[in-house]
């Protein structure tokens, strides 16, 4: 079994009653959002195909993709995943390796598929349901998610829906006092029932306003902080600093593309408590399993970077694992999660659970009429 072609479907999202600042997603009630997606099909001669629908980063995703495929792909036995990922890892070594993500989980559809088997099955998985936390949009000046009550408010509606987590992100404005105020109206109304999370997405421009929002964190009993700092979490200097003076666990890594191998730097510098990683932008499956059976010798709890049906197979097979991330969520609009699918595969059940898909592959079919409707363009290497 040899691959024959790959293609690519690129296409346009729609999310209406959302806009950005920043850059940043946040509700507004008079803008709709078009963001860029894509399909990768990477197929054999006998027909045997693998799928992945791509929300992140698209052009650079694709553009690698486009890099690698004639001497990386074609010709390729595609269940030697493992070979493949380090060629092309060495292949990306100058770029953000975003390319690999997409790649490698369609090898992972494409094997499930050809061994009639689930993801989650080849990996060795055994958790067929995953606790599930809600993860907003930024906060909002428009009405939305604008201020402590709207965040309380929505993590009471969370709460009651089953979620066993709420996370928010922070002001895209740089306001670390409202984020306080905002993590002391969910500890009040929320805290003793939910896990509290808050993700700083690399706003806090000083180290004194991280600290300063680490040390509510740590009065507030906060179950992480997610990378505070405006570097990205690139200096681990600045990051192990943090790390020694709260006790509120550290969630770093999320914007530093070195996977794998970047993590256990960081681990053993001790500058993280906890481990970010993605199928999406850390190399796929194969490279986020690797970083997560990194962390986990080093005794540390790794944590999935947002939804999607490679991740729901990837951490059923993970021990060292706790939430998985469910959003971007907001009361008044619907993100992207399950547009480009058919049904809707990412749903929490009664429970508050995500359940992990069951069929052979990723288990979840591609919306080819959405995709069709909606396409910006179409590419076909072979």
């Amino acid at each position: 079994m040899r691959i024959s072609d790959v293609e690519i479907h690129e296409f346009d999202y729609e999310v209406e009653r959302t806009g950005t600042v920043g850059g940043n997603w946040v509700y507004d009630p008079d803008s709709t959002l078009e963001p860029p997606g894509f399909v990768l099909t990477i197929r054999t001669a006998d027909g045997t195909e693998g799928h992945y629908r791509g929300f992140a980063f698209t052009p650079p995703s694709i553009a690698q993709v486009q890099m690698v495929a004639e001497e990386h792909l074609l010709g390729r036995d595609p269940l030697a995943r493992r070979g493949i990922w380090q060629d092309c890892w060495r292949a990306l070594r100058h770029t953000d390796h975003f390319g690999l993500g997409a790649i490698d989980v369609a090898l992972w559809d494409l094997a499930g598929n050809h061994h009639d088997a689930s993801v989650s099955t080849l990996l060795g998985g055994y958790r067929d349901t995953l606790p599930t936390y809600a993860s907003t949009m930024f906060v909002d000046d428009n009405g939305g998610l604008d201020g402590p009550e709207a965040f309380a408010d929505y993590a009471e509606r969370c709460l009651d829906r089953g979620y066993d987590g709420f996370k928010f992100h922070g002001h895209p404005e740089v306001r670390p006092e409202v984020d306080i105020a905002i993590c002391e109206a969910l500890a009040d109304r929320v805290g003793s029932e939910m896990d509290l999370m808050i993700d700083s997405s690399s706003l806090y421009r000083t180290y004194a306003d991280a600290l300063k929002v680490g040390q509510a964190l740590d009065d507030l009993d906060f179950f992480w902080y997610e990378d505070p700092m405006h570097d990205g979490g690139v200096s681990e200097r600045t990051t192990k600093k943090l790390v020694a003076a709260l006790d509120t666990p550290m969630l770093g890594l999320e914007h530093v593309r070195t996977g794998p191998y970047g993590a256990v730097d960081s681990l053993a510098s001790e500058s993280t408590d906890l481990v970010r990683a993605s199928a999406h932008m850390d190399g796929g499956i194969t490279g986020a399993l690797k970083t997560a059976e990194a962390a986990e010798a080093f005794g540390v709890d790794v944590e999935l970077l947002l939804g999607g049906p490679a991740h729901m197979h990837l951490m059923s097979a993970l021990r060292n694992s706790s939430y998985f991330e469910h959003g971007l969520l907001n009361p008044e609009s619907d993100w992207i999660l399950n547009q480009g699918f058919e049904g809707r595969p990412e749903s929490i059940d009664d429970d508050g659970r995500m359940a992990v898909p069951d069929g052979p592959g990723l288990g979840v079919d591609i919306d080819w009429e959405f995709v069709d409707r909606r396409r910006t363009g179409h590419t076909v290497i072979e």
